[in-house]
C-alpha cells in the first residue's frame, strides 16, 4: 500500500486523553500524530472545569490529606454499586498517581482545589473531605504563539459563573458572594491571556506536545482504520483529500456520542437530548472500530452524569443551539415536573439525573418529564443566570412571567395546585434551612454551587413576586452510558475477548466500565489521563 505519511502512533481527537497518550508516546521515543475532526484543538475538555479526580495522587502530602489505594477503591466500590469491571477500577487508582507524577515530570501544571470533598463525603466508605481533585494551574497561552488561536477557549457551560476560562475552581469558592472580586481576577487573567480549567489544561498539553515534537492536524476526521488482524495505519480527510497514514498504534480518543441522535436514543434511552459539547461529538469510535469487531460494554444511564439545562435565546455554538447545563444549587428555587412536585436535590444531581428515568408503568409515561426551572425574584436579583447579570432582563421567550404561583403554573402548563402545594411546602422548611423531603444541602459538596452566606447555602423560600418557570431541556456533557470495551491497559477488546493489536480507547471513547453505576466529577478528565497515560506506555514501550 501507497502511504502518505508514517508515523509510531496516531491519537485520534485532541482532549485531555489524545493529548496526553501524545504527550507520553513522544516523550517515550515515538513519532506520534494527533488527529483532530473539529477546527480547533481541545475537544470537551476545553469546556469543562477542568476538575481531575486522582486518588491517592501526588499533591496531597503537600496539603497534608493522608490517602490509600483501598480508601479510594472502597469509595469507587461504593460508586459503583456492585457493578463495573474490578481490573478497571485498580489499574485508574493504582496508577493514577504515578500517570499524574509522570506528567507533571513533563511539564503539566496542577494544583489541589481547597476544601473540594468527594460527592458522597461523609456518608460513603473511602470518601475524602478534600485533596482527590486537581485543577490547571493558569496557563500563559502567549507562550504558544499561533497555536494559542487553534485551541477552544471554553466560555463557560453552566448557568452559573462556574465556568469559562479566565477562572479556577479556586477563585469559584466565593462566587456567589463576591462578583465584584471575580471580575477584577477575571480582567487579571485576560490581560495576561492566562487561560483557566478545561482550556488551561488543553493549552498546558498542546505546548508540551510541541515541545515533544507532536505533529497535531485539525480539520482533519478519521474516516477508517487499515488492517486485517490488528492495526496497520488510518485514512485521515481534510482539505478535500485523503491521507493514509501507517501507524502501528491508533487511540481513539474521539469522545462521546452527544450530537448522534440515533447513538443517544440507542444508549441512554433519551429522546431530543441537547448537549454543551463541540458538535463534532458523534461517536466515530464506534464506526473506526467496528472493521476489527471490537466489543461495546454500557453502563448504567440513569448513573452517567446525564444533566438538565437551559438555551439563552442567540447562543449557539458550531451552527447549533449552545445549551448550558444547570446545578440548582442556589436558594430561592426548584425543579418541578408536570404536576408540579420536586423529585430529586436540585443541589445534587445525581439524584435528579435518575429519578428523570421514572417509568409509569400503568400510564406509559415519565412522570418527572417534561421538568421546569421554577423561581423568584429574589433569585433573580441576587444570582446570575449564566451571562445574564442579576437583575439584568431575561431574553424575550426564555422564561414564563407570573405575579402569583397559580397564575406561573397555569402559564408553564404545570398543574397549579400541585405547584402551589409543593411551593407552600419548600418554602415552610427552606425558611428553616431543612428540607425534609430530598435533603438538599446535606452534601459538603453541592454548598460549592450555594450561597456561603447562608447557613444552608442550597436552601431559601420561593416568595417574592413576580415569579419564573423555564423549559428545562436534557442535556449531555460528552459523558456516555455505552463505548468501546477495553481493559486495564486501554486496549480494545474484541468480541471473541481478544485485545485488538494496535488498538486503544480512552476517554469518553472507552466504556466506563471501571465506575459501574456511580461518577464522580473529575473522573472522566482523571480517567482520560490515566488511561490516556496507560495505552501510551504500552503503545510506545520505550526505546
Amino acid at each position: 500500500m501507497d502511504w502518505d505519511a508514517h508515523y509510531d502512533v496516531v491519537c485520534v481527537g485532541s482532549g485531555a486523553g489524545g493529548l496526553a497518550a501524545a504527550v507520553v508516546a513522544a516523550n517515550r521515543g515515538a513519532r506520534v500524530l494527533v488527529v483532530e475532526k473539529d477546527d480547533k484543538l481541545g475537544g470537551v475538555t476545553a469546556l469543562t472545569g477542568g476538575q481531575i479526580w486522582i486518588a491517592p495522587n501526588p499533591y496531597q502530602t503537600g496539603i497534608g490529606v493522608e490517602d490509600q489505594p483501598g480508601d479510594a477503591l472502597a469509595y469507587m466500590d461504593f460508586l459503583s454499586a456492585g457493578m463495573g469491571d474490578r481490573a478497571n477500577r485498580n489499574a485508574f487508582v493504582a496508577r493514577g498517581g504515578e500517570a499524574i507524577s509522570h506528567l507533571r515530570d513533563l511539564g503539566l501544571g496542577l494544583c489541589p482545589i481547597p476544601a473540594f470533598p468527594d460527592y458522597y463525603y461523609p456518608d460513603a466508605p473511602g470518601s475524602r473531605a478534600t485533596g482527590r481533585y486537581l485543577e490547571p494551574l493558569p496557563f500563559p497561552a502567549s507562550g504558544l504563539g499561533s497555536w494559542a488561536d487553534r485551541i477552544v477557549v471554553g466560555q463557560g457551560a453552566m448557568t452559573t459563573q462556574h465556568g469559562g476560562s479566565a477562572l479556577t475552581n479556586a477563585d469559584l469558592a466565593d462566587a456567589a458572594t463576591d462578583p465584584a472580586r471575580l471580575d477584577a481576577i477575571k480582567t487579571a487573567r485576560l490581560a495576561q491571556n492566562e487561560r483557566c480549567m478545561g482550556s488551561g489544561l488543553v493549552a498546558n498539553l498542546v505546548s508540551m506536545a510541541l515541545e515533544a515534537g507532536v505533529t497535531m492536524w485539525t480539520a482533519s476526521p478519521a474516516l477508517r482504520l487499515i488492517g486485517e488482524a490488528g492495526v496497520e495505519g488510518i485514512e485521515v480527510g481534510g482539505d478535500d483529500r485523503k491521507r493514509r497514514i501507517e501507524a502501528r498504534s491508533v487511540v481513539l480518543a474521539t469522545g462521546a456520542y452527544d450530537w448522534s441522535p440515533e447513538l443517544v436514543e440507542t444508549h441512554e434511552f433519551v429522546k431530543d437530548m441537547y448537549s454543551l459539547t463541540p458538535p463534532t461529538v458523534t461517536g466515530d469510535h464506534f464506526k473506526l472500530a467496528a472493521q476489527f469487531r471490537a466489543a461495546t460494554a454500557t453502563t448504567l444511564p440513569q448513573g452517567c452524569s446525564r444533566h438538565v439545562g437551559i438555551h439563552i435565546p442567540g447562543e449557539s455554538w458550531g451552527g447549533r443551539p449552545f445549551y448550558r447545563m444547570m446545578i440548582m444549587g442556589l436558594p430561592h428555587c426548584i425543579m418541578v415536573n408536570g404536576q408540579g412536585r420536586r423529585f430529586g436535590d436540585e443541589s445534587f444531581f445525581h439524584t435528579y439525573s435518575s429519578t428523570i428515568y421514572a417509568f409509569d408503568g400503568h400510564r406509559q409515561s415519565f412522570p418527572n418529564w417534561p421538568a421546569w426551572f421554577v423561581f423568584d425574584q429574589t433569585y433573580r436579583d441576587k444570582y446570575p443566570i449564566g451571562p445574564i447579570a442579576p437583575g439584568e432582563a431575561l431574553p424575550q421567550g426564555m422564561a414564563v412571567m407570573a405575579d402569583t404561583i397559580a397564575a406561573l403554573a397555569t402559564a408553564a402548563g404545570i398543574n397549579p395546585s400541585g405547584l402551589e402545594g409543593t411551593v407552600e411546602r419548600f418554602n415552610e422548611h427552606a425558611e428553616r434551612g431543612v428540607d425534609p423531603d430530598f435533603e438538599r444541602g446535606s452534601k459538603p459538596w453541592s454548598h460549592s454551587w450555594g450561597d456561603s452566606r447562608q447557613s444552608n447555602p442550597n436552601l431559601g423560600p420561593v416568595l417574592k413576586p413576580p415569579y419564573y418557570a423555564i423549559s428545562l431541556a436534557r442535556v449531555g456533557t460528552g459523558l456516555a452510558s455505552a463505548g468501546l470495551k477495553t481493559d486495564a491497559a486501554a486496549r480494545v477488546i474484541g468480541i471473541d475477548g481478544i485485545p485488538i493489536e494496535g488498538l486503544y480507547a480512552i476517554g469518553n471513547a472507552a466504556a466506563r466500565i471501571e465506575m459501574g453505576c456511580g461518577y464522580n466529577s473529575g473522573m472522566a478528565i482523571g480517567r482520560s489521563l490515566v488511561f490516556g497515560y496507560l495505552a501510551a506506555c504500552d503503545a510506545a514501550p520505550g526505546r
